[in-house]
């Protein structure tokens, strides 16, 4: 079997767990899924399931709420775009992404199984070859390192303010409008091994009133038991879309790649 059959193969071993359950609050449009938002006149959910299928993953399990119809009627079950979907719909006493995943779980419409890509549609990346590249990573560092997570990050990131230096005697010495923070920052997609999803079972709680987020209550003690490896890329190619400047600045560098 050559090398291509096995990346297929674990291509196809591999099923993608989009988060889409957000509103487009933050971009003045509170009446719409966020995932329905247009880019260049795609949806950023029709730009994400693309640029997956056409690295060849199929199966899909979406994670969806507000206004969940509407994503449900604009995909349907994904033959349009070659693939499969899943839905899980949480009600909206579900709050944050580990219980989203874990109500996802328990209603049997995520494979326990099965390793999973988890992304969400609101964080755009322009390297067409991304996903692959990154179970590449993940399945050598499961088989070197026994790494149960490999998370993408960038190396660093614009901070979105304007920053001062000081003296001793608190005198600015100098203006720093928007510094690029060189801090590795995680652009919200990373791959978990089966295993992982033990750990929401059992961690996570539905009722519980706080809104649980794997980066809180699920990575940081397999980080601790060195299980969640890293793979970082260049800032360039992703483009995470919580703002209206957000959102222009990559519909220009989408264009620019077109």
């Amino acid at each position: 079997m050559s090398e291509l059959d096995n990346i297929s193969k674990e291509i196809e071993k591999t099923q993608v767990i989009i988060l889409a359950g957000g509103r487009a609050k933050r971009m003045g449009q509170i009446d719409k899924p966020k995932a329905l938002l247009e880019l260049n006149g795609t949806t950023l959910i029709d730009y994400t399931i693309d640029l997956l299928k056409n690295c060849g993953f199929k199966d899909f399990k979406l994670l969806i709420g507000y206004k969940h119809d509407e994503i449900e009627k604009h995909l349907g079950d994904g033959s349009s775009h070659g693939v499969k979907i899943t839905y899980s719909v949480e009600p909206e006493t579900i709050k944050g992404r580990a219980k989203a995943m874990k109500y996802a779980l328990m209603n049997k419409k995520i494979d326990k199984a099965k390793r999973a890509l988890v992304c969400f549609p609101d964080d755009v990346f322009t390297d067409r070859k991304l996903p692959i590249k990154l179970l590449l990573q993940h399945l050598h560092g499961v088989e070197e390192k026994k790494a149960l997570v490999t998370v993408l990050f960038v190396s660093g990131t614009s901070y979105p303010f304007g920053v001062a230096e000081m003296d001793a005697d608190m005198f600015v010495t100098n203006f720093i409008e928007k510094p690029f923070i060189h801090k590795y920052t995680s652009t919200g997609q990373y791959i978990l091994e089966p295993e992982v999803f033990e750990r929401i079972e059992k961690k996570i709680d539905l009722n519980a009133k706080e809104s649980p987020e794997l980066e809180h209550n699920i990575l940081p003690a397999l980080a601790a038991e060195r299980r969640v490896q890293g793979m970082v890329i260049s800032s360039s190619v992703w483009y995470s879309i919580n703002t209206t400047k957000e959102h222009e600045a990559a519909e220009k560098a989408i264009t620019k790649k077109i």
